[in-house]
């Protein structure tokens, strides 16, 4: 049944006799009299959107294991709806007949006014407006990657019409071009992130590129809208007005709106009406741009992008963006795949031939251009390729073009069959072939004193400590300010504000200069945060001398945080990396009862992840008195040393912070006793590692270490006045604490180790019953008891790995009663499938410190 038949269609004659329509909305009696429901509209646009969805996420499923973006997959769903696949089937292609196609495109053209305004809102202003920090190698890369690309489609439009067939409009040449030039800034960043380039070297610069490319593109096109649609006077006002309007909305709306926010929210809970309201403002920024000339689409991105308010930002984004990207969305990419006949150019084998030339030096353009500017910038010829490739990939931007470019008939359907082909291979391509191309592992730094043990005790340290809000500084100033800066033994620190951007696209990395740091970051509202930060650092850093300290603000997903800092990690050389516990200090010295679990998944990635010694910083009022204000009194820190390479590690920080003037440094090893009794072996299913770490001589060789060092310690400190050392004999866990109970002594840092990799008789069942198994059984127990008042550092050092080999695969197994717990694929219970993933948290010990 053919339901473009004139028989299938409701007719009126109005007073001139001229057909007109007037199709029923729904069908009113249904198949029980015969009805074919599919001959209205709504049923059929039901039966519409339930196909393209089912076909979109059947491609999305099929190819995600390559990593390839989600609008790939969708334009590709698209694609194969239209004649060049599904549609050559009867049943497909009764599905979408000429009458529906106005229905459909409405639909669609709504569904893409707000995902324009989605997009908008992943602009962060305080990113754009940091645009002019950017480097000159990617304004370099974004520049000739616009021109080139865009020179290189005007000329290829004219190519391609050499070979008689479809009429063209010469005005087509613009359109072609600026789907080649433009550049999707939110797929380039989920790109990076897929191949874990997001925060590597070439992932920033990538990213900084794309987005000064995007806003270019915006410009291009919204000059390309106005001129190809009216004379050029008239396009001249439109494009006038619509900058008058944009500079309007940032300069007038924005700040009127974050007044309207501020005074009609509490505490940033917002009401169901701010959805009603953003949805109108949708509409009437879409109809304003349309008026002055450009189109509705401008309208829509323009008012996602005066978002004053990034929690409300975030707040639609996570309400609205799966309904309109995965439901309606669809709807658009199929009306563009029903003009795409793949077939169609096999009529014509010259044409053939000079389209399959087009879509090489399509995909050819920008890859070429970036690294002629990267041969001219010194940057290495492997990343600029692996530059040129993530910059290829297309959002729906340059889709958007070619589809405007067809529906003005500027563009005829060939040419547009043509370029989207290539469109879809640049976007399909880029994530695979970056993966395969650039591997970060191969360009990571070596350096040799990844831990504090193997350095000098009086050369140069070098800590990158974290901050997860202002409430971290006052301990981790004093935890620096404990570390022994002098003229010979310098401290180097990097400062790292941690700042959540929950998902979001524009990820970046800050580096504020000194005295600067007002200027660079004003601009954000969670960057005031940083400003407090840095300004505390500078002050304490124009007071001593001997501590250099460079400030960073790092914005990012939780969800990806940790690689922000292993990155930096690796990039700057520490030999300790300190991380705040995730539960902050309260004036009163005490942790907070509620717990920030995604802030806790970033500490477990990062003591997996980490490239060098990690401190787990629990600050309980560390330096500071009781009134609040800064200690002048000498400061007390124990060494709780039990045995292993975190225990060594926590001493020889400990040793280091012994030299400080004002610093009292106890050391307490606790020895095993006669009665000590002997745990079961490890039941582990890898065969020799098993013999490994269960053998005598493993432990033996990790105790005369431990002896070792100690020993070098006493011998070095003797004679020093506020630097003693202690023993204690104990049989068991029982006998650990209440040596600790006896300590009448208060302290004001504990340091210890994490114990990770060793398992000991004397702390087996503290392990058991470890509330944050990340801080060791002995760290638990300080900040989990009533007895320690003090602030605790739980060190883990960085190991590596030794011909292959580590105890990462040792302990695979989740460990019985005796051992540390194992963190597969860590993610609180509470979190979906759309929640924050966590990396594997391996063990990360192996056998280098007790075969060497």
């Amino acid at each position: 049944m053919d339901l473009n038949e004139l028989q299938n269609f409701y007719h009126a004659r109005n007073e001139s006799y001229k057909p007109c329509f007037a199709v029923n909305i729904t069908a009113e009696h249904g198949i029980w009299q015969s009805e074919n429901p599919l001959t209205q509209s709504l049923p059929l646009l039901a039966m519409q959107l339930a196909a393209t969805i089912f076909v979109t996420r059947a491609v999305y499923y099929l190819l995600r294991p390559l990593a390839v973006p989600r609008i790939f997959t969708d334009f590709l769903g698209g694609v194969l709806m239209g004649p060049s696949a599904l549609g050559l089937f009867p049943m497909f292609h009764s599905m979408f007949p000429l009458r529906s196609i106005g229905t459909v495109e409405t639909v669609a053209y709504w569904a893409l006014c707000c995902h324009l305004f989605l997009i908008g809102l992943e602009f962060d202003m305080s990113v754009i407006a940091n645009l002019t920090r950017t480097s000159k190698k990617a304004i370099h890369i974004a520049i000739a990657g616009v021109l080139i690309p865009f020179i290189t489609g005007l000329g290829l439009f004219f190519l391609m019409n050499q070979v008689p067939g479809e009429e063209y409009n010469p005005t087509g040449c613009v359109y072609i071009g600026l789907s080649m030039a433009v550049t999707g800034y939110p797929i380039v960043a989920r790109v990076l992130k897929d191949v874990k380039l997001l925060h590597s070297d070439i992932g920033r610069m990538a990213m900084s590129a794309s987005l000064v490319t995007d806003l270019i593109s915006w410009i291009l096109v919204i000059i390309a809208i106005a001129f190809s649609n009216q004379t050029i006077g008239g396009a001249l006002v439109a494009v006038l007005s619509t900058v008058g309007f944009t500079l309007f909305c940032i300069f007038v709306v924005r700040p009127a709106l974050a007044i309207i926010i501020s005074k009609t929210s509490k505490e940033n809970i917002y009401s169901e009406n701010y959805l009603c309201f953003v949805l109108v403002a949708i509409s009437a920024f879409a109809v304003v741009t349309d008026v002055l000339g450009t189109n509705s689409i401008v309208g829509a991105f323009i008012f996602g992008l005066i978002m004053p308010n990034r929690i409300l930002a975030e707040a639609f984004l996570d309400k609205f963006e799966d309904f309109v990207t995965g439901y309606l969305l669809p709807l658009f990419f199929t009306i563009c795949g029903l003009r795409i006949d793949i077939w169609s150019l096999f009529h014509n084998k010259a044409y053939l031939a000079i389209g399959a030339v087009v879509v090489v030096l399509s995909c050819s353009a920008k890859i070429l251009s970036t690294l002629l500017v990267s041969y001219y910038d010194n940057v290495p010829t492997r990343d600029g390729f692996s530059l040129g490739i993530v910059l290829n990939s297309k959002g729906i931007l340059a889709i958007l073009i070619l589809q405007l470019g067809n529906s003005g008939e500027f563009v005829n359907k060939r040419d547009y069959t043509v370029m989207a082909i290539a469109i879809l291979l640049m976007t399909g391509v880029a994530a695979p072939v970056t993966a395969s191309m650039y591997r970060p592992a191969k360009h990571s730094s070596h350096y040799r004193r990844r831990t504090i043990q193997k350095g000098r005790q009086d050369g140069e340290l070098r800590i990158l400590a974290c901050f997860q809000n202002f409430r971290n500084v006052s301990g981790m100033i004093s935890l620096i300010d404990s570390s022994n800066a002098t003229r010979e033994s310098p401290l180097t620190v990097f400062a790292l504000h941690l700042v959540e951007l929950t998902g979001r696209a524009s990820a970046m990395l800050i580096v504020h200069s000194t005295g600067k740091s007002s200027s660079s970051t004003k601009h954000g509202r969670k960057n005031l945060h940083s400003e407090k930060i840095v300004a505390a650092l500078e002050t304490y850093q124009t007071l001593n001398d001997s501590v250099n300290i460079q400030a960073l603000t790092a914005m990012s997903p939780q969800a990806s945080m940790h690689e922000d800092i292993c990155s930096l990690a690796e990039e700057k050389h520490p030999a300790l990396l300190v991380i705040p516990f995730h539960k902050l200090p309260s004036k009163d010295g005490k942790l907070e009862d509620e717990d920030n679990t995604l802030f806790r998944g970033v500490n477990l990635n990062v003591l997996a992840n980490a490239p060098c010694s990690v401190g787990i910083f629990v600050d309980r009022g560390f330096g500071v008195s009781e009134n609040g204000e800064s200690s002048l009194t000498m400061r007390q820190i124990l060494v709780l040393f039990v045995g292993g390479p975190d225990d060594r590690e926590a001493l020889a920080y400990a040793w280091r912070m012994g030299g400080t003037e004002g610093i009292s440094l106890t050391v307490v090893r606790f020895l095993p006793g006669d009665q000590v009794e002997e745990i079961e072996a490890i039941d582990l299913p890898v065969g020799e590692a098993h013999k490994m770490i269960t053998s005598d001589t493993f432990v033996d060789r990790n105790r005369k270490l431990d002896d070792e060092y100690v020993n070098e310690f006493r011998l070095k400190t003797a004679g020093e006045q506020f630097v003693s050392y202690q023993e204690k004999v104990v049989n068991n866990d029982e006998e650990i604490i209440l040596a600790l109970q006896e300590m009448h002594h208060i302290y004001d840092l504990y340091v210890v180790g994490r114990g990770e990799g060793i398992v000991s008789p004397l702390t087996a069942s503290l392990a058991d019953w470890c509330e944050y198994p990340e801080l060791g059984p002995i760290g638990d127990l300080l900040i989990t008891s009533s007895f320690a008042q003090g602030s605790v550092l739980v060190v883990q050092q960085y190991a590596g790995s030794k011909d292959g080999i580590s105890i990462a695969d040792m302990l695979s197994a989740e460990m019985s009663s005796h051992g540390s717990r194992h963190f597969s694929n860590w993610q609180h219970p509470s979190l979906e499938d759309g929640g924050l993933e966590m990396e594997p948290f391996a063990h990360n010990k192996t056998i280098e410190d007790v075969d060497a």
